[in-house]
């Protein structure tokens, strides 16, 4: 991983991080340069050179009428014809005016590149074309707007005379229809006798409105009846109550009043109890204003006579004989007016009797007659559709008709606006842009890509952050040269001066954590997985502990694949597996190391069965004698992944040296170790960064202090 990635202030050791990636991934970084060059080299001398020209074409528009042929065609919007002229068949109409028989497909792929077609501010057309041809580009956008307009007409051409033929011939269907609905409409009149019941429902309508008109009739010749009664009232008031009722009532000559409902009328012989209208009946004649007028001109002449002659004189008795006669007329033009308004009274009592005896017949009439009606109005719903049908296909037949020399929209080429002789693309200063600009990202983006996506570990500042665990110190990795010397350090020798010191380091650290938690008298080096270098850790940690005075012990617990006898020149037998076997003592596998001060017990008889004897009761005691002779004792584990030694161990340990393997140990596979060793109560003391490249530009100034040039310059200051 990218170590400083996020910081925000760059300082000096970020810089020379970045420079320390670039240097290391600068193969990468010029191959990857390269590539682009010569990618963009290929494409520049393979690539067909592109002609460019730009056309403008005039958009005659015009108002828009009722109907148009954009409303029957919808092909003259603005949208539309721009999206045929981009339309695969005008291309191909195009190519094949300008010599060119191909699929729309091949066109763009050998002839014409691109097609751009955009409005102007003005509201006319302008097409840019980009052709592989410098000749057919010129004139590509004349013969499309052409080629457009004449497609476009024979479309319309076609579709007016399918649209004819097809409203034509559905005309004819519907028609046909239209005969048998009418025919099927006569029968079902005839079936239901729908006339018959029209006519019966006409007389009958106006019952229901005449027994209202009548009974109000009558309850005025009532209210009539009842002021005649009243006593006090002159013969004259009673004639201007009748004729008031005159106005309204008319009697019918031959009708007989007085029949009950029940009994039908005889016209012929009327009975005692019935009475025919006859012409003196049934016509209102008024005489008796001519008596009212004549006794009054009588009672006048009286009082003026009266003023004059005595009761007895002549005169005064011929007037009164007079007045006497006309009042006679009167009460008989009474009696007369009394009797017909009696004849109307009953006539209207009959009539109302007459028509409510009708009513249930007039309800019986007009339930059949609705019902007949709502069969008849659904019956020629189906009718009224195929007369809409009908009307809409002849409607659409006279707009065809009407549209057909109504342009909305119309293409006018005005010529070239622009043009390129030579070739466009391929750029030359393009590419050599695009080529720089790529080669760059892709020199730095993918080295970057590269440390971001490595997951190992690579410094000590991102183990302390991930895991909080101190870092005790640093091993640098040891060049070509170096690597044929003994892993164990010659504390005599001036050129491994930095490497003491890099164990010095480690081991006042260890001891300094030790005052922390637990002194640290055994001391378990372990790590992740197998040759991460925990066995030349541990080794020349305890011949740094033993430089120091302190006796101390190296063992090696790895009974199945234990090889620290190795790097002290030593046979693998007899060791710790012999003693738990009880096959030797302890001081028989207690050997010297040449080293002053530091014994090794190796691993004995390679044993499969080594975690039952490490986890035994007889371990626990040898442990307990090793801390009573030795100041440190120094185990080196087999690794915590894949193997159970390691975590049976932390009960016979003060703590724990986690060894870690710069660029190489993933941090997935270090977290999955710490959780185990501390699921099992491991004490840490903390970590070391083994094999770190110093070569590296980010490690050499991060860690300068543990390189040889740091020694080195130290040493000749000292000598100076």
């Amino acid at each position: 991983m990218i170590p400083g990635l996020k910081r925000r202030v760059f300082n000096f050791y970020d810089v020379m991080m970045y420079v320390a990636i670039a240097r290391k991934h600068l193969r990468l970084m010029l191959l990857l340069m390269c590539l682009t060059c010569m990618g963009s080299l290929v494409y520049y001398v393979f690539a067909r050179p592109v002609f460019y020209a730009r056309s403008l074409v005039r958009v005659e528009s015009i108002v828009p009428l009722p109907v148009d042929e954009e409303t029957v065609f919808h092909d003259s919007n603005m949208r539309a014809v721009v999206m045929q002229l981009q339309a695969p068949y005008v291309i191909e109409r195009t190519a094949q005016k300008l010599g060119v028989k191909k699929s729309a497909r091949e066109i763009q792929r050998k002839v014409i590149k691109k097609v751009a077609i955009r409005l102007t501010s003005d509201k006319n057309l302008e097409i840019e074309v980009w052709g592989y041809l410098n000749n057919m580009t010129v004139k590509w956008a004349e013969t499309l707007v052409g080629e457009f307009l004449k497609f476009r007409e024979e479309k319309r051409i076609q579709y007016r005379a399918l649209a004819v033929k097809a409203y034509n011939d559905e005309m004819a269907r519907i028609g046909e229809q239209l005969d048998k609905t009418l025919e099927s409409k006569f029968n079902f009149r005839d079936e239901k006798d729908l006339t018959r019941a029209e006519i019966e429902e006409n007389l009958i309508r106006a019952i229901p409105h005449e027994v209202v008109h009548l009974k109000q009739q009558l309850s005025q010749m009532e209210s009539v009846r009842a002021n005649l009664a009243e006593p006090g009232l002159d013969i004259v008031a009673k004639l201007s109550l009748i004729a008031s009722m005159d106005k309204e009532i008319h009697l019918n000559l031959g009708q007989i009043v007085g029949a009950t409902p029940d009994t039908k009328p005889d016209v012929e012989r009327p009975t005692s109890d019935q009475v025919v209208v006859v012409p003196s009946v049934a016509t209102a004649v008024e005489p008796w204003e001519a008596f009212e007028r004549e006794q009054r001109r009588i009672q006048s002449e009286i009082a003026d006579a009266s003023k004059i002659y005595l009761p007895g004189h002549k005169k005064m008795i011929a007037l009164r004989k007079q007045l006497d006669e006309v009042n006679r007329h009167l009460d008989l033009e009474y009696q007369f007016a009394k009797n017909r308004f009696d004849l109307k009274y009953q006539s209207l009592i009959d009539r109302v009797r007459e028509l409510e005896a009708k009513l249930p017949e007039y309800q019986e009439i007009s339930k059949k007659y609705a019902k007949v009606q709502q069969e008849s109005a659904l019956h020629d719903a189906g009718e009224l559709a195929w007369n809409n049908m009908f009307g809409t296909l002849a409607k659409n037949v006279k707009t065809l008709d009407f549209a057909e020399d109504k342009e909305r929209i119309n293409l006018e080429y005005l010529g070239l606006m622009e043009q390129k002789d030579t070739p466009v693309s391929p750029n030359r200063f393009r590419i050599v842009l695009i080529a720089f600009f790529l080669g760059g990202v892709l020199g730095i983006g993918v080295p970057l890509l590269i440390e971001y996506l490595d997951h190992t570990i690579s410094n000590v500042e991102q183990v302390e952050t991930t895991f909080q665990m101190r870092g005790l110190g640093i091993i640098p990795q040891i060049t070509a040269s170096e690597s044929e010397r003994p892993a164990l350090l010659n504390l005599e020798a001036s050129d491994e001066r930095n490497l003491v010191e890099n164990f010095r380091v480690i081991r006042t650290n260890l001891l300094s954590m030790g005052t922390l938690t637990k002194n640290p008298c055994v001391i378990m080096t372990t790590s992740a997985m197998p040759k991460e270098g925990k066995t030349v850790v541990s080794s020349n940690l305890a011949i740094s502990f033993a430089q120091m005075g302190a006796k101390t012990l190296i063992i090696d617990t790895d009974l199945r694949r234990g090889r620290l006898h190795r790097l002290f020149g030593l046979r693998k037998s007899p060791g710790l597996s012999n003693v738990l076997l009880n096959r030797i003592t302890l001081d028989e596998a207690l050997r010297p190391t040449g080293k002053e001060g530091l014994t090794i017990m190796t691993a004995g008889e390679h044993l499969e069965t080594g975690t039952e004897l490490l986890g035994s009761e007889k371990f626990t005691n040898l442990m307990q004698e090793l801390r009573g002779r030795y100041d440190r004792v120094i185990m080196d584990t087999p690794p915590v992944l894949g193997l159970s030694e390691t975590s049976i161990l932390q009960n016979h340990v003060d703590g724990v040296l986690f060894v870690i393997w710069s660029g190489r140990t993933p941090i997935r596979n270090m977290k999955t170790a710490i959780d185990m060793l501390q699921a099992n109560g491991a004490n840490f003391y903390g970590f070391v960064l083994n094999r770190l490249d110093l070569s590296a530009t980010t490690n050499y100034y991060q860690y300068y202090y543990y390189s040889n040039d740091y020694y080195h310059s130290y040493h000749a200051l000292e000598n100076a």
